[in-house]
């Protein structure tokens, strides 16, 4: 009985639309995205999410502030030739903040000498962005280690994206 509903609804979809989920492509519907919510939460050190980097044409993620997420389906921006590679397979919570994408100190979880505010408000944004995207989802958390170098990376002026 639900396979001929859900039959019928894909037709009338098509018939209306041209299309079997009435323009719907979001997460929803990605078999992937499935995969995950009936899986275990994954829990991963840093040395193990350096791993998730797409390199070797597996899944992609990226952490912020301990949070994981799947980016594996927008390959082109977050795969070994796109122009987020630098965030996969880390936690660069600090860049999500300062938005200093050219210095390689600042691709890290470290967010001494930052304002606290502006890293809470920052980093829950961009958690709410990845949560909240078609594409992306929530797979886990990351093991924060806190043994910085004794100094935290030095100040870079904050190139905020438009907002």
């Amino acid at each position: 009985m639900l396979g001929g509903v859900l039959l019928l609804n894909a037709l009338l979809s098509y018939w209306f639309t041209s299309d079997t989920t009435w323009g719907y492509h979001g997460k929803y519907i990605n078999w992937r995205f499935f995969k995950h919510q009936f899986s275990p939460k994954l829990s991963l050190t840093l040395s193990e999410l350096a791993k998730y980097d797409g390199s070797d044409g597996g899944q992609i993620l990226l952490a912020i502030n301990g949070s994981v997420y799947d980016v594996s389906s927008n390959r082109d921006i977050y795969g070994p030739k796109g122009t987020y590679h630098s965030l996969v397979g880390k936690d660069a919570a600090r860049v999500y903040v300062t938005g200093c994408f050219r210095k390689s100190d600042e691709y890290t979880h470290d967010l001494r000498g930052l304002d606290a505010e502006e890293c809470e408000r920052d980093i829950k944004s961009w958690q709410k962005f990845f949560h909240n995207h078609r594409d992306y989802w929530y797979v886990g958390q990351v093991e924060l280690n806190y043994d910085f170098p004794e100094n935290p990376p030095e100040p870079c002026q904050h190139i905020k994206f438009p907002g």
